[in-house]
């Protein structure tokens, strides 16, 4: 193949885990050390996760490689088993002797128990780790939670570690899995390399295959990281059918072309999902823009608009008495169709009009309005001419209704006086209420802004350092109780807690808000949302 042409002594880019090619980037070494902190003398339970091909595996094989010499060490890899095959499988990585044919949970238990005291009384450390964890059903983790009840008063005598997909953290944060997450004593989330990271790990592998020159150009290794994104075992796929291409096409330099062409055949696939994906964020994206800028557009047009013409509030009534109110920009006079019926109107710019309709005979009346900014509210004054004529303040949404008294008017019958005047007083009452509902909403807006001074300057848990994020205890938050005289609670690992209480040594609550609780941890403080289990 390519080995001579590009003078290598081996194969660098195989998915195989060669301890020879092992690279132990930053965060690789940080996760072992999570785990050995994890396997200190008080044991429990460790978690280690990761995306597919990050190097969980490689992790736990290095750290098996490290054990002391008295620990005995059991690896379970294929973890699609029920809780007595599990105890079955846990039995023969431990060399425990039993009668398979009369093997119960109980009796598999009873011999396990047996085993961890005897290794206890030898002072060997009982190690289970157990990889691709995210598939174990619940009621077998209830069941290893089980096994680790067995302890002394200062360590427990089974120690385990599991190896999952982000799937496992999902499946540990079910209620009747609480217990178990609890005794998790370290956790750590593997992250993918940096750009700065997968050029190391590319050229490391070369080194360990002894290459003395660059096979991959600055455009490759920058093409290399993003369509792997930074993931080593996708890194290991396309580098080594780059090399292949490049050797098929007498390059002896991998160039971005050659990388591009070398994704479609090893990913295939991935590839092709890497891209929808990113076609379908630049859509939503898009469309999200578009959306954005209609929004504001319709709301620039709408505070332009005017009302120009009249809003009619029509009010049932025995005779059809009708009231209405209505602004206008331009001076206009409208005269009624039927003279017998219909009342004319004068209107003027800010004018308020009525309307009246009547079945009693009524000679043909002019109701002039005079403009809202000159009277107060409630005049009514009688001119000579014999004309009813209304005035009041321009209407304030935020102030309350005016009440208009009608008096008697020369040549107004008092029917239509009093049914002028009921009209009236149902708009008012309308007023009201819905003064009273702007009111209420206006309360529900100022509860939901309670404590929003009180997060400003406060980071919420994604934004703390991953030291911090992986030194953080398990929080299982219950109830949230909020008291606007700082007397709520919370209910967190199982125990209320109020305002200044210690979760643990480092942890404190500091303050219970509507929809969020603010913590401080060894100095640093930050909030989470109510009812978050971490």
């Amino acid at each position: 193949m390519y080995r001579n042409f590009f003078s290598l002594s081996d194969l660098p880019f195989s998915i195989s885990p060669d301890p020879n090619y092992l690279f132990m980037s930053d965060r690789h070494r940080e996760a072992l050390s999570h785990l050995t902190y994890g396997l200190g003398e008080t044991g429990g339970f460790a978690l280690l996760t990761g995306e597919v091909g990050t190097g969980k595996t490689t992790i736990s094989r290095c750290l098996m490689a490290q054990l002391p010499v008295n620990t005995q060490a059991a690896f379970i890899l294929n973890p699609t088993l029920s809780s007595k095959e599990l105890l079955a499988t846990l039995c023969d990585e431990l060399k425990i002797r039993y009668r398979k044919t009369e093997a119960s949970l109980k009796t598999l238990t009873d011999k396990i128990s047996e085993k961890l005291l005897k290794n206890h009384q030898n002072d060997i450390n009982t190690l289970l780790i157990i990889d691709e964890a995210q598939h174990l059903q619940p009621e077998v983790l209830e069941q290893l939670r089980l096994l680790t009840n067995l302890e002394t008063n200062t360590k427990k005598l089974l120690q385990v570690i599991l190896i999952g997909q982000p799937e496992l953290q999902q499946l540990l944060q079910r209620r009747d899995l609480r217990q178990l997450a609890q005794r998790i004593t370290a956790r750590y989330h593997l992250m993918p390399l940096t750009k700065l990271e997968l050029n190391q790990y590319i050229q490391h592998r070369l080194a360990v295959a002894n290459c003395t020159r660059a096979l991959f150009d600055k455009g490759a290794l920058a093409k290399i990281h993003q369509l792997s994104q930074g993931i080593p075992r996708l890194t290991n796929l396309l580098c080594h059918s780059a090399l292949l291409l490049a050797y098929n096409q007498n390059d002896s330099v991998v160039n971005k072309k050659t990388v591009m062409a070398a994704a479609v055949r090893a990913l295939g696939d991935d590839l092709t999902a890497n891209k929808t994906n990113y076609n379908g964020v630049l859509l939503f994206a898009t469309l999200l823009t578009v959306a954005v800028f209609f929004a504001l557009a319709g709301f620039w047009w709408g505070e332009r608009q005017t009302a120009v013409e009249p809003v009619v509030s029509t009010i049932p009534a025995t005779n059809k008495v009708t009231l209405s109110t209505a602004y206008s920009n331009t001076e206009q006079d409208k005269t009624a169709l039927n003279e017998a019926e219909q009342v004319r109107f004068a209107q003027s710019e800010n004018f308020a009009l009525v309307k009246a309709d009547t079945n009693d005979p009524v000679q043909q009346e002019t109701l002039k309005v005079l403009p809202m900014k000159k009277l107060t509210g409630g005049d009514i004054t009688n001119e000579p001419d014999g004309a009813l004529m209304v005035s009041a303040a321009k209407p304030n949404r935020q102030k309350e209704a005016i009440n208009y008294q009608v008096t008697q008017a020369e040549g107004v019958s008092n029917d239509l006086l009093a049914r002028f005047q009921a009209a009236i007083a149902e708009t008012a009452t309308d007023h009201k209420i819905a003064s009273k509902l702007n009111n209420n909403d206006q309360a529900d807006v100022n509860l939901l802004a309670v404590g929003k001074d009180e997060t400003i300057g406060v980071k919420p848990l994604s934004q703390l350092s991953a030291k911090l994020q992986n030194a953080l205890p398990s929080l299982q938050f219950e109830q949230h109780i909020y008291s606007s005289d700082g007397q709520g609670w919370v209910t967190v690992n199982g125990r209320d807690r109020y305002e200044g209480d210690q979760i643990n040594d480092d942890l404190r609550v500091d303050k219970i808000l509507p929809q969020q609780v603010i913590l401080s941890f060894k100095g640093e403080q930050f909030s989470l949302p109510a009812l978050t289990n971490w």
